[in-house]
C-alpha cells in the first residue's frame, strides 16, 4: 500500500471490541466520509454494512481488506450520532457494535447471510424500479426466497445492494427479520373528485349536470364535507356520510366524476389536514410553562412534577412551539407504543405532517422510510418509544421524556441494556438541547437530582379545568370473604360501584398486573405443579388459546385432562389474570362492551390502537388490562378503576418494589375522573394497613419520597450509588457455579467496591440456562466510574478466556 492509501474504521453490527480498519479503492477515496455506510468483507466470505467511524491515513499493522463499496451518496448517520453510540457503549458497558445493531433499522443492515422475500401484500407497481431491481422482483416471486449471494449471482456482480434497497425503500423484499413482525399492511380504497370538476367553476358545472340526480348531488356534498376535514376520503365514510347505496357511487365513477384508488392506509391513519392554533392552557399551566423557560434559561433538564390529569401534555405542546423553527427538531419519548397512538392525534392536530413516530413494531420499510425523513429535516417532531433515540437528528433543539418514572425505558435484553431517560439526557446534552422530564411519580433518582438543584423542578398540584383527583377507597378482601361478599375475583362492594357507574353512562378500568387466564396448574391428588421445561417457572394457563404457556420463553403444552405425574383427573387452575377477570365480569354485566387491553391481546402492530381508540369513542364499557392501561392514558369519561389484586404489586422482589406499586397505583387511579367528573378508585387487598396504600389515597407522593429516600440512604441503593448487575448464564449448572465463584473473587481482589453475590436469582433457569447474578455496589472509595467499568471488563474479558468458562455468558447491566 502506498503512504496515499485512504483507510477507514468501520463499525459492524455486531459485538466486537472496536470497529475494524479497511482499505479504500483509490476511485471512492474522495467520495468516502464519516457516517456513510459501506460493504465490507468480514472473516471469510462473508458481507455485512458497516459504518464509517474514521477515516484516515494510518496503515494498520495487518495488511487491511478493500472495502466493496459505499451504499449511499450522502452519510446515513451522523457526528452526534457517533458520539452518541461511543457514550453508550462506554456507560452500558458493550461493545459499539452491539449499539450500532440497536440503532439501525434493519432494512439499513444487509449481510450475506440476510434472506429475501417477497412482500406478498404488496399491491403496488413497478414502474420506478431499474431493470436490475425488476430481475430481483421476478426472481423472488419466482423461487420465493433468496440469499445475497443468490442475487449477485442473479445480476452477475458482487455489488447488488443499490439494487436491494430500492425494493427495501419500496415495499417490495422483506427480509427474513422482517416476517416476525407478521406485518401486513392495511390497503383501502379512496376517493377523489376527477381534475376536470376541481376548480370552483367545474364544481358548479358539475351540480348543474346532476340537477335531476339527488342521490349524486348529495354524494357530492358528503365529498365536500369529508375533503374539507381529511386529506383523503374513504370510500366507505363517504358512502355512510351521504347515506348512499354503492350503485351511485359506481355509476359516477363510470362517468369519470369521481375517481376510486386503493391505497396502503398511514401507520398512524389518516388525520385532520386543518391544524389548530391556539391552546386553551389553564393558569397553572400558564405559570408551570414561564417556570420551565425560566429554568430553562439556566438547567439543561427540568423535572415537571404534574399530578395526573393536570394538563402536561398541552403544556409540551405548547413548549415545542417555543423551541421548533425551519432548522431545530423536537424528540418526544413515551414509554410504551401504546401511548403513541393517542398523543400522535394530539400533536398532530397543532403540527399537522411535521411529526413522525417511530417504535419497534413498524416494518422494515416504514423504518427506513422514518430514518431519512428524520435525517433530511422533513420531520420536525419524533415522537416514540426508547429506539427513537437513534434516529439521525440534525439540530435536536428540545427532549420531552413523558412518564420518566416508567420501567419500560430501561432496556433488558439484549445489549446495549441503556436507561432511555438517562440516554436521552446524554443526547440533549450533545446537541445542546433542553430537557423536560414529565410525570405524576418521579423515579427517585430524577426527584432527587430536582431537590438536590441538578435539575429545575416546576409542580403542578391541580388538575386541569373543573378536574379533581379520584376518591380512592380500600377493601379488605379478608373481611369480605369472612362476610360472604366476594363473587368469584370480586368484592361486592367493587360490583356495586361498576354498577353504578354503568347506569352514570361511565365507563370503567380493571387493572390486573397478570396477563393470562390463571397462574398455574395444581394436581390436587399428587401436588404436581405444571411447570417449564425450560425455566424455572410455573406455566401460565391461557383459556381462549387452551394452553399452558410460559411466558418467559414461550413453551407451551396443550391442557391436559388427567396429571402429567399420576393420571389423576383432578387437576385445577390457581391464581387469576386478566382473561378470568375478563370473563367474570363479562358474566356479571352480560350488557356491558367489555375488551381486554394486555401483550395477549394485540397480536398485531394495530391492535392497541383500535382498542385505545374504541375506548376513546366510547364503544366500550369496560376494559380491562395490565400496566398497559396505567400509562398516561387520558379518557374523559372513565369514572371508576378497580384494582383487583394490589397485594401483587407491593411483595415483589428488588430494592424498586415499592417505588414501583407507589408509582403503578397512582398512575392508575389517576386515569379515574378527568375533565369535570370526580371519578372513584376501588384497591382490593388483603393488607389494607400496608402504610403505602395510606400515601396512594392521600396522592402523597413527598411523604412517600422522603420515607423511599431514607431506606436507599440506609442500604446505599440509588440514588446514592450507581449498581452494575453481572447476570452470568450456563446450561452446566456446575460449570456456571464455578464460574460465579472464580468471577466474584477475582472482583474482590481488583476493584474497590461491594460485591454481593454469587446468588441463585428469582428465577435460577431461564430457557435451558441456570442462571447466577452478582451485584457491584461501588462506594465512596471506590474507583472513579469510567476505571471502575475498565477494571470491571478486564476481568470478565479473563473470565471468557478461561479454559473451563468458555462457554459461560456474562451479561452486564449498568443501572439496574
Amino acid at each position: 500500500m502506498s503512504s496515499k492509501t485512504t483507510y477507514v474504521d468501520v463499525i459492524l453490527p455486531l459485538a466486537l471490541p472496536a470497529p475494524f480498519t479497511y482499505a479504500v479503492p483509490v476511485e471512492l477515496a474522495e467520495l468516502i466520509q464519516v457516517g456513510h455506510r459501506v460493504i465490507v468483507p468480514f472473516k471469510t466470505n462473508k458481507l455485512y454494512t458497516g459504518i464509517v467511524y474514521k477515516v484516515h491515513g494510518s496503515a494498520p499493522s495487518v495488511k487491511p481488506r478493500l472495502i466493496e463499496t459505499i451504499v449511499d451518496e450522502e452519510p446515513l448517520v451522523t457526528p452526534f450520532q457517533l458520539k452518541f453510540w461511543d457514550w453508550i457503549a462506554q456507560y452500558y458497558m458493550c461493545t459499539i457494535g452491539e449499539v450500532a445493531n440497536a440503532a439501525l433499522p434493519s432494512g439499513l443492515k444487509i449481510s450475506s447471510e440476510t434472506k429475501f422475500f417477497f412482500n406478498e401484500y404488496y399491491e403496488g407497481d413497478y414502474t420506478g424500479l431499474t431493470d436490475e431491481a425488476f430481475t430481483v422482483v421476478q426472481a423472488l416471486k419466482a423461487r420465493k426466497e433468496l440469499y445475497l449471494k443468490d442475487v449477485q449471482e442473479l445480476l452477475q456482480k458482487s455489488n447488488v445492494h443499490h439494487a436491494m434497497q430500492q425494493l427495501f425503500n419500496h415495499g417490495i423484499a422483506i427480509s427474513k427479520e422482517e416476517l416476525t413482525y407478521r406485518y401486513k399492511p392495511r390497503y383501502e380504497t379512496f376517493i377523489k373528485l376527477h381534475e376536470n370538476y376541481r376548480s370552483d367553476e367545474g364544481l358548479e358545472k358539475l351540480f348543474n349536470e346532476t340537477a335531476n340526480a339527488p342521490k349524486q348531488q348529495e354524494l357530492l356534498l358528503a365529498y365536500i364535507g369529508l375533503q374539507k376535514q381529511y386529506p383523503m376520503v374513504k370510500k366507505g365514510e363517504l358512502l355512510k356520510a351521504a347515506n348512499c347505496e354503492p350503485g351511485v357511487l359506481k355509476r359516477m365513477v363510470e362517468k369519470n366524476i369521481f375517481k376510486e384508488f386503493r391505497s396502503e392506509v398511514s401507520r398512524l391513519g389518516i388525520f385532520l389536514s386543518e391544524t389548530e392554533q391556539n391552546l386553551d392552557l389553564s393558569a397553572t399551566q400558564h405559570r408551570a410553562y414561564n417556570e420551565i423557560k425560566a429554568q430553562l434559561a439556566t438547567k439543561q433538564t427540568v423535572l415537571l412534577h404534574g399530578v395526573t390529569g393536570s394538563g402536561k401534555t398541552l403544556l409540551y405542546i405548547e413548549l415545542i412551539r417555543s423551541y421548533i423553527d425551519s432548522l431545530s427538531q423536537c424528540l418526544f419519548l413515551v414509554p410504551e407504543i401504546a401511548l403513541t397512538a393517542q398523543l400522535i392525534n394530539r400533536l398532530r392536530k397543532y403540527f399537522g405532517n411535521q411529526v413522525g413516530v417511530y417504535h419497534s413494531k413498524f416494518n422494515l420499510h416504514e423504518r427506513v422510510e422514518i430514518w431519512n425523513k428524520t435525517l433530511s429535516g422533513e420531520y420536525k417532531i419524533l415522537i416514540g418509544a426508547r429506539s427513537a433515540l437513534f434516529l439521525p437528528f440534525k439540530k435536536l433543539a428540545l427532549v420531552i421524556v413523558d412518564e420518566e418514572h416508567d420501567s419500560s425505558y430501561k432496556q433488558s435484553d439484549p445489549a446495549p441494556r441503556y436507561q432511555g431517560r438517562d440516554a436521552a439526557i446524554m443526547l440533549a446534552h450533545l446537541h445542546g438541547a433542553k430537557v423536560v422530564l414529565g410525570t405524576a411519580t418521579p423515579s427517585i433518582e430524577s426527584y432527587f437530582n430536582a431537590t438536590r438543584g441538578k435539575y429545575g423542578l416546576v409542580e403542578m398540584k391541580e388538575r386541569y379545568g373543573q378536574g379533581r383527583l379520584p376518591k380512592i377507597e380500600l377493601i379488605n378482601l379478608k373481611t369480605s370473604r369472612k362476610q360472604g361478599e366476594i363473587k368469584g375475583n370480586f368484592s361486592n362492594r367493587l360490583i356495586d360501584e361498576i354498577s353504578s357507574a354503568l347506569k352514570a353512562h361511565k365507563q370503567i378500568i380493571l387493572f390486573l398486573n397478570r396477563r393470562g387466564y390463571a397462574e398455574y396448574m395444581q394436581c390436587n391428588t399428587c401436588d404436581y405443579v405444571y411447570s417449564c421445561k425450560k425455566c424455572d417457572v410455573t406455566l401460565t394457563y391461557h383459556k381462549y388459546q387452551n394452553k399452558l404457556i410460559c411466558h418467559y420463553c414461550n413453551y407451551q403444552i396443550n391442557l391436559d385432562q388427567k396429571c402429567m405425574r399420576c393420571t389423576s383427573p383432578d387437576l385445577e387452575i390457581r391464581g387469576k389474570g386478566t382473561e378470568q377477570i375478563e370473563e367474570e365480569i363479562a358474566e356479571l354485566f352480560p350488557d356491558a362492551r367489555v375488551e381486554r387491553l394486555d401483550l395477549d391481546a394485540l397480536k398485531t402492530k394495530t391492535g392497541y390502537i383500535h382498542t385505545i381508540a374504541a375506548f376513546e369513542n366510547h364503544e366500550i364499557d369496560i376494559l380491562v388490562g395490565t400496566q398497559m392501561v396505567t400509562k398516561g392514558l387520558d379518557f374523559d369519561r372513565v369514572g371508576l378503576v378497580g384494582i383487583i389484586d394490589a397485594d401483587r404489586l407491593i411483595y415483589l422482589p428488588g430494592f424498586r418494589s415499592a417505588e414501583r406499586a407507589f408509582q403503578l397505583l397512582t398512575q392508575v387511579s389517576g386515569r379515574a375522573g378527568r375533565k369535570d367528573n370526580e371519578g372513584k378508585v376501588i384497591i382490593q387487598t388483603s393488607n389494607p394497613a400496608h402504610p403505602l396504600f395510606q400515601l396512594v389515597m392521600e396522592h402523597n407522593y413527598k411523604e412517600f419520597y422522603r420515607t423511599e429516600i431514607a431506606h436507599r440512604s440506609q442500604f446505599i441503593y440509588p440514588p446514592f450509588t450507581r449498581l452494575i448487575h453481572i447476570n452470568l448464564k450456563e446450561k452446566d449448572v456446575k460449570a456456571l457455579e464455578a464460574a460465579s465463584i472464580w468471577l466474584a473473587d477475582n472482583l474482590k481482589k481488583t476493584i474497590k467496591a461491594t460485591i454481593l453475590g454469587p446468588a441463585v436469582p428469582y428465577i435460577s433457569k431461564l430457557n435451558n440456562f441456570f442462571q447466577r447474578e452478582l451485584l457491584i455496589k461501588p462506594t465512596s472509595e471506590s474507583e472513579p466510574g469510567p476505571l471502575l467499568k475498565q477494571k470491571i471488563s478486564s476481568v470478565l474479558i479473563n473470565l471468557r478466556h478461561h479454559k473451563d468458562f468458555k462457554k459461560v455468558i456474562a451479561q452486564v447491566d449498568v443501572d439496574a
